[in-house]
């Protein structure tokens, strides 16, 4: 398979949301109050189960979360953080 870049959206709304993602992510933004998007590329290895949450500038973080990306909505009043649990199923 060829690789290719996909987007992905997770949205903002404290809960874990789990992608199977065959490659790394390259980009994290966000074109909407609601909602993180990746891009990852996709065809790299076999699909890895990967878990995902938005949290809000401020809020509480798990400690063994990793940072992913920051992305700023339209408006910029708010700064949504993209945090990943690899165990998330």
């Amino acid at each position: 398979m060829t690789p290719a870049i996909f987007r992905y959206e997770i949205p903002v709304d404290d809960r874990w949301h789990a992608l199977d993602l065959t490659g790394p992510i390259v980009h994290v933004a966000s074109r909407s109050m609601h909602t993180v998007e990746v891009w990852a590329i996709n065809g790299q290895t076999a699909p890895t189960r990967r878990g995902f949450r938005v949290y809000g500038t401020g809020h509480p973080i798990p400690d063994d979360a990793t940072h992913v990306g920051t992305a700023i909505p339209p408006g910029g009043q708010l700064v949504w953080h993209l945090l990943e649990l690899p165990e998330i199923t």
